[in-house]
Order: structure tokens, then sequence, then C-alpha cells
């Protein structure tokens, strides 16, 4: 089943010039950026959501899981639809929704209707794949790994960028639902820069919608993130969560099939198992695994008062000035991958890259009774990020051609978000396993057994991307017109 839209037919190499890459880059980054702190931003706040929105915490925590839903299941679609409609234009469609999004939920006292601004704020996770092919399409073949290393690395920092941000929005009286105001008014600004800045002609074929496969991709990655998402609230044995995990599966593998036998199929299978993409991808899942659990392993452990024996009793702005370094190691690697990648391939930063996260949760247990530990463990976790983030983008985008660059990357991204979904996860299912006696906190034992199981994921991405069946040439680095 199908229907008849149109696509963009590719632009000619020429029209590079007619976009100033600095300030389109600038743009590009501000967007994604945005879009990733209003992601994580939420967290700390979500007691100020409750009581403004007259819910109790259990009900408020959907606002995360509808959030994760959306970015799960249109992130692909906008990525797919980029590639074949326009980038631009699906980039501009996209950040109109997620300032749309933020709109609702700073002005809306009900809980559906905060609900639904959340649901179109996950769409903006869809920005960063279509940048991706933005820049891919055009910008000067040696300014393109750069680029997309930056812009993949700013990704990587949001999530801590975003619990440091609502600290100070917080320590400065800015209310839970006013800091949407904030993130409406960046998105929109990204918006305006996109249709100003950007010059990238889309002219009209013929596309066709692959329905099969969007219900079943939507719905197996429905059912995936929502049993990840509220495992520990309905318990990871129960008959609801069992069966959302085997829905997922159930249709997961219907994707597939449909996906083989369609014309126009929504994610090209074939694509999916080129070795270089396959690779990359199990690769990103494992690093997303591994290091993702390490923000909610540090937060809770620099915010326990000191009296039970460990911990700092920072406070939600404390914390987040605990990630502060991640910031500083993430822009760092960001700046050495485009070196790197010109000198040895992409393949190796992300090597370097798992193998440093593997060195940060061995240095967490080795070192975790100060609480400069931390800040020298999260600057390290911010390098590993930078390196392997960094050159994920480019070593992915050497197993596709240019007309597939957003959707190779918003599937990409996809198993990123769950794979961090997972981590976090177990993490925090280690956490809440050992309690200390008669309070709701975990020993300093469930943190350090949590470190271990971060730090093996960790060797099992170092295992994975050593086994990218990558080899570099020169010539990697010149991008066709897309």
């Amino acid at each position: 089943m199908s229907d008849t839209l149109t696509a963009p037919a590719p632009a000619h190499r020429a029209r590079r010039a007619e976009s100033h890459p600095t300030a389109v880059l600038l743009v590009l980054a501000l967007s994604t950026f945005a879009i990733v702190v209003m992601q994580s931003m939420v967290m700390p706040i979500l007691s100020g959501l409750a009581q403004s929105l007259n819910v109790s915490m259990a009900d408020v925590s959907w606002v995360v899981t509808v959030n994760m839903l959306s970015a799960a299941v249109f992130t692909p679609l906008l990525g797919s639809l980029g590639d074949k409609l326009g980038r631009k234009r699906v980039l501009m469609a996209t950040l109109a929704l997620t300032t749309l999004g933020s709109v609702l939920v700073a002005v809306s006292t009900s809980m559906g209707v905060v609900l639904a601004g959340r649901a179109l704020q996950g769409m903006g996770f869809a920005a960063m794949p279509l940048a991706i092919g933005i820049v891919r399409s055009i910008f000067p073949p040696e300014r393109v790994p750069s680029s997309i290393a930056l812009l993949s690395a700013l990704t990587g920092i949001g999530a801590g960028a975003g619990l440091l941000v609502s600290g100070l929005l917080v320590q400065a009286g800015v209310s839970a639902q006013g800091m949407f105001w904030i993130s409406a008014a960046v998105t929109a600004l990204g918006l305006l820069g996109t249709a100003a800045l950007i010059r990238l002609p889309e002219t009209a074929g013929k596309f066709y919608v692959d329905v099969f496969g969007l219900l079943t991709l939507a719905g197996g990655l429905v059912c995936l993130v929502l049993g990840i998402n509220r495992g520990p609230a309905w318990g990871w044995g129960s008959a609801t969560v069992l069966g959302l995990f085997a829905g997922a599966v159930v249709l997961l593998v219907a994707w597939v099939v449909v996906e083989r036998r369609v014309r126009e199929p929504l994610v090209d299978i074939a694509m999916m198992r080129t070795p270089v993409v396959l690779g990359t991808n199990i690769a990103t899942f494992l690093t997303g695994a591994g290091m993702y659990g390490a923000f909610i392993l540090v937060i809770q452990f620099v915010q326990t008062p000191g009296r039970f024996g460990y911990g700092f009793g920072s406070d939600a702005l404390g914390a987040g000035l605990t990630l502060l370094p991640m910031t500083a190691g993430t822009l760092l690697a960001a700046g050495a991958v485009s070196v790197l990648i010109r000198r040895v391939g992409p393949k190796w930063p992300m090597v370097i890259g798992t193998v440093v996260a593997t060195a940060t949760f061995a240095f967490l247990l080795a070192f975790h009774t100060e609480h400069w530990h931390f800040y020298v463990a999260t600057g390290l976790l911010g390098l590993g990020l930078g390196l392997a983030f960094g050159a994920i983008p480019t070593l992915l985008n050497s197993g596709v051609t240019p007309a597939q660059t957003s959707v190779a990357n918003s599937v990409n991204q996809t198993l990123r978000s769950i794979g961090g979904s997972i981590g976090t996860a177990v993490a925090s299912a280690i956490l809440a396993a050992t309690l200390l006696p008669g309070l709701p906190l975990p020993t300093v034992g469930a943190y350090t057994t949590a470190f271990t199981v971060s730090g093996a994921i960790c060797v099992l991405a170092v295992v994975a991307a050593v086994f990218v069946p990558y080899r570099h040439r020169a010539v990697n680095t010149a991008e066709e017109s897309s």
C-alpha cells in the first residue's frame, strides 16, 4: 500500500557556493543542540511540573516517556522524508513542530496538552540526521567530516548540558513551564536561520509512502521503547512489559519482511545490511548503552548526602556542574576527530573513543571517594563520547549514497537512543536492587557493580568498533553532491 508524493532531484555541486558554510553550520549547531538540551532539561524539573499540572509524580513521568516514543517513531520517518522530499523543507517543518510543542508545554495547565507538546518536541530528534544530510549536500568536501563531527559531538553533550541549564534556570527562579518559552525561542531562531541561510534547491520527482513499513516499524519501536521506559514502574517481569517486548520482536521482524518486498521501502534493508553500515550500527548501539548509563550514575552518586558513607550532597546545579568537564572533553575531541579522520579514517577515532569510555568506568571503579574524581571521569567520558560519536556519521556515510544520508543517520541515531535507554535502565535496575537498610538509597557496592557492567558494555563496543570492515582511502572525505 503506498501513496504518491514528490521528492527532490539531486542538486548540482555548484549550488554549494550559494550557502555560506560557517553561517549554516552555526544555525544547524544551534538547532540540534537546543533540541537535545530541551529533552534532558526536563528531568530535574519533573516535580515542579507535577505541582503546576496538579498531577502525581507517576503521571508526570509520562512527560519523558511520550517524548521518547515520539523520537523513536518520527526520527527514521522524517529522515526518510528528508532524503526524498528535501532536507531543508523537512528540517523547517521539524523545527516548526518542535517550537509549537514547546509553546504548548509552556502555556498549558492540562496534562493532555502537555503530553501532546512533548510528542511534538520528540520529533526534534530528526533534526540531527537532517542536518548531516544538509552538510553533506552543500559543504565543501574538506569541511564535511569536521562539521559533522561538531554536530554529532554537540548532540552527545546535550544531555549533560540540559541538566546544567535546568539547574541554572531553577537557581534564577525560572518556573518549570517557563523554561519551555526559552526553548521555543531558540528553535524558532533556528527555523528562521534555516529558512534564510540554507540554499538547497529541491525539485520534484515521484516518491511512494511505505505505509506498511511505517506502521510495523513505528509499532515495533513504540513497544520496545515503552517496555524499556516503563519497565521499572510496571515490573520487568510483568505480563504487560513482557508482552511489549514480544510485540516489539514480532513487529520489527514483520517490518524487515515488508521492507524487503515493497517497491519504495521506508528504510532500504539492503543498505542496512551493508557491512560498514551494519557494523557501525552495532557499535553505536553498544556505545550508547555503555556511555549513557554514566549520566544517571554520576548524578545520583554526587547528590547523595555524605552522611550515608558516600556522595557529596550536591544540589541539581552542583550535579550539573559535575558534568561540565564532559562538555570540554567532547569539544576537544570534536576538534581532533576531523584531523584523525583525514589521517587514519573514521573507524579508529571511534575505536579510541570506546576505549576511553571503558577507561572512564575503570577509573570510577578505582576512584570515587572525592568529588574531583567525578570531574575527571566526566572529562574522560566527554573525550570518549566526542571521539566515538564525532566519527560515527562519517564512517556510516562511507557505506551509503548521498541520497541515503539522512535516513541512514536517522536509524543510527534511533539505535543510539535505544541503546542509551537500555543502558540507563540497566544502571537504574542495579542501583535499585541493593539499597541501604531502611533507606531508598543504593549502597556504594551497587554503584561499583553498575560501573563494572557499564564498562563491560563499553568493552563490547570496542570489539564491535574494531571489527567494522572499513579500509581508509584518501578519497573517502570527498563527498558527492546529493
